[in-house]
Formats: structure tokens, C-alpha cells, sequence
């Protein structure tokens, strides 16, 4: 299958030129990609939302690791993959159409277990770029942390003298 795509795209570029191949295909498919990436950093990252170790996972503690933002003009076009993707971890088979009616009802049923951030996803995504860049082990319940929180050498020299 690769191999047929790079030849197709190899004809095209002896065709109509490099310049029009990249533009055409590599700059849509870059920017697909980057949304998908995108949604799903952004569906699973938050300071708030716990990551659990082996021995702590159950299926349901893992779909409530997910949160559902707004995305604003994006959830028309993304079929609100992002605004309803709690109701998509815990029943994956629902089509997109129904994912309203579906959180709609989880929402109710969860309370204050289900996720939302009401925080737009541009900012959303700065809070959550600057502040969760790792957990501190594997095991039982974690949560993100920042390198911003971790003491540089010479700050934990000072505080010890």
C-alpha cells in the first residue's frame, strides 16, 4: 500500500512538479494529522485528570481519564470528537450524531466524575503544554507534574545552607 502511494506521488511530481505535490498532499495531510494529534493530547491531558498504574486501572477509572472540552467553529467539523469524547470511552460504538444525547446523559448520571473544562482549547492547550509534562512513576495513582516545579540545582544548594 505504501509503496503504490510514494509511486503514485512520484508520478505526480515528474507530472506537475514538486512544489504542487507538497502543497496539495503533504500540506493536508500535515495539518489532519496535527488536529488528530491535537484532540487527542488535548482529550487526555489535564492537571486534574489522574493516571493510574496497573494495579489501579479498571476500565471504568480509564474512560473517566478523558475530558471533554469546547472547540468552538471545530466541533461542527470534527464532528464533536472532542466535546464528547467521555460518552466515546465508555461506549466507542455510539455514532457521532447521538454523542450529544449521550454526554447529555453521562453528565447527569456521573456528576462531579464526569470531565469537562470550559476553557477554550487554545488556552487550554498553553495551560496544559507548560504544566503537565510528566508523572512521577508507574505506580498507583498519578498525576501530572511540571519541570517548572522541579528545583534547578543551584535553588535546592541554597535552601540545604
Amino acid at each position: 500500500g505504501m509503496l503504490v502511494v510514494f509511486a503514485i506521488l512520484m508520478k505526480f511530481s515528474w507530472d506537475y512538479g514538486f512544489l504542487p505535490v507538497v502543497l496539495w498532499y503533504f500540506g493536508p495531510y500535515i495539518w489532519t494529522n496535527a488536529w488528530l494529534v491535537l484532540y487527542t493530547w488535548l482529550q487526555h491531558t489535564d492537571p486534574s485528570v489522574p493516571q493510574y498504574g496497573e494495579d489501579e486501572w479498571t476500565f471504568v477509572k480509564g474512560a473517566l481519564t478523558t475530558i471533554d472540552r469546547p472547540y468552538g467553529i471545530f466541533d461542527f467539523f470534527h464532528h464533536k470528537i472532542g466535546s464528547t469524547h467521555v460518552a466515546h470511552h465508555f461506549f466507542h460504538e455510539i455514532p457521532f450524531y447521538n454523542g450529544d444525547e449521550a454526554t447529555a446523559a453521562i453528565k447527569e448520571y456521573l456528576g462531579p466524575l464526569y470531565n469537562y473544562d470550559p476553557t477554550p482549547w487554545y488556552l487550554a492547550m498553553i495551560r496544559i503544554a507548560k504544566r503537565c509534562h510528566y508523572v512521577e512513576g508507574i505506580d498507583g495513582i498519578q498525576y501530572y507534574c511540571s519541570l517548572e516545579d522541579v528545583p534547578l540545582k543551584n535553588e535546592s544548594k541554597e535552601k540545604s545552607s
